[in-house]
This record gives structure tokens, C-alpha cells and sequence, in this order.
């Protein structure tokens, strides 16, 4: 069984519980078609965690849509790409301080909890300055130290990095389909090599082309 989980905080479900939940329905939508549409059990699953995320992030879009709130403003597309595309950038600095923490952690396997603490500041710190305070003209921000997966999940917040740009070309495919049809297809394939999954989904494979070309569309 797929199970659902959100923040319901005492006084009820607010708009960022409602919008995990969306996310997470996602999940549990992929983790069923996945395990039992799929035609060989022993290829029940999906190529790999930025498979599931990308629905994750295709469901959590419309968590208005299923609300009944449609966006009426004529620049919300060159607004979806933007948003798109620094969220890619976001999440690609803490997936490289993910990295560099993992990498010091195997290095220094007998490092303490103070030292690890130290070090993930330091590379996420250091990741901002290079990448992120040239834009904000701010340093020295640990910002991208603040995930608790890159200690609770080991390496899994790469895979968000993958998972915007295969939602994105998802996004594009879908254009002027219907999504439910779709979805069940793709997610039936089952644990193919990402980019034999990625062609049978799409029709072409996992790239970064097409959410860059959007984003020099938009800011010309």
C-alpha cells in the first residue's frame, strides 16, 4: 500500500501541508502504477529516485488545479518556466553540497556529529559563495545546509536536480494531452535504464535542452 504523509498542524491543514500533500500524492500514484501495472514484477519499480520525484513535482504544480483555482494570468507560462528553472538551480547547490559532504564523509569515517555538523556548513557555504552570492550579493549564507535529507537519505537530493529537468520535459509532452492516460503509461513501463524509460515516456532522451531553450525563449 502507498501511504500518504503531510503536516497537519492543530489548527488544521494549511496551504503548505496541502501543497507537501499534492507532492506526496504523486508519489503514491507512481509507487502504485509502478508496482502493479507494470507487466514483470521483477521489473516493478522505476529507473531511479528523479523518476518518482518528476511526478512528485507534475502533481504538486496543480495542487490548485484540483481546488478549483485557475491561473488566468497571460505571463503565468513564462512565470512557470522561470520558476522552473531557479528551482533547478536552488536545488542544484544542495545536491553539490550533498556530495562534497559525503564524499569528506567517507574520507573521515569516524568523524564526529560536531564535525560533520562543521563540515556540511563549510561546503554548503562554500557552494553558496561560489554559485549563488555573485547573484544575491550576499556571503557567506549556509541556505543550503538546511536540508535534513543529506544526512537522513543518503545522496537523494541530486536526484531533485534530475527529477525538475525530466518533470520539465514531461511538462512539454503533455502539452496537449490528457494527463491521466499518459502517466499510467509511462509509470507501467517499469525499471528501465532512465533514458530507455525517458524515450518511452517522451520520445527522446533525459536532457537539459529543452528547459534552457524555454529559458532563453522567455528572457529574450
Amino acid at each position: 500500500y502507498s501511504h500518504l504523509r503531510t503536516r497537519v498542524s492543530e489548527k488544521g491543514m494549511d496551504y503548505k501541508g496541502y501543497n507537501i500533500a499534492v507532492h506526496e500524492f504523486g508519489h503514491n500514484v507512481e509507487q502504485t502504477i509502478s508496482l502493479y501495472d507494470v507487466d514483470y514484477y521483477t521489473m516493478s519499480g522505476v529507473p531511479n529516485t528523479a523518476v518518482t520525484e518528476a511526478l512528485a513535482f507534475v502533481f504538486q504544480k496543480r495542487d490548485l488545479d484540483l481546488l478549483g483555482i485557475k491561473a488566468n494570468d497571460p505571463e503565468n507560462e513564462k512565470m512557470e518556466v522561470l520558476d522552473a528553472a531557479w528551482s533547478l538551480v536552488e536545488i542544484m547547490g544542495v545536491g553539490m553540497t550533498e556530495m562534497l559532504t559525503w564524499k569528506w564523509l567517507y574520507a573521515n569515517p569516524e568523524a564526529s556529529p560536531a564535525q560533520l555538523k562543521e563540515k556540511t556548513i563549510e561546503f554548503a557555504t562554500g557552494t553558496w559563495n561560489k554559485y549563488f552570492a555573485p547573484i544575491f550579493g550576499i556571503k557567506d549564507s549556509p541556505a543550503l545546509a538546511i536540508y535534513s535529507h543529506m544526512i537522513e537519505v543518503p545522496l537523494y537530493l541530486p536526484n531533485y536536480s534530475y527529477g525538475h529537468i525530466v518533470q520539465f520535459q514531461i511538462e512539454k509532452y503533455l502539452k496537449d494531452k490528457k494527463l491521466a492516460p499518459e502517466v499510467d503509461r509511462m509509470f507501467s513501463q517499469g525499471k528501465l535504464t532512465p533514458q530507455q524509460w525517458m524515450m518511452g515516456a517522451v520520445g527522446s532522451t533525459i536532457s537539459t535542452e529543452p528547459i534552457l531553450a524555454s529559458l532563453i525563449e522567455v528572457l529574450k
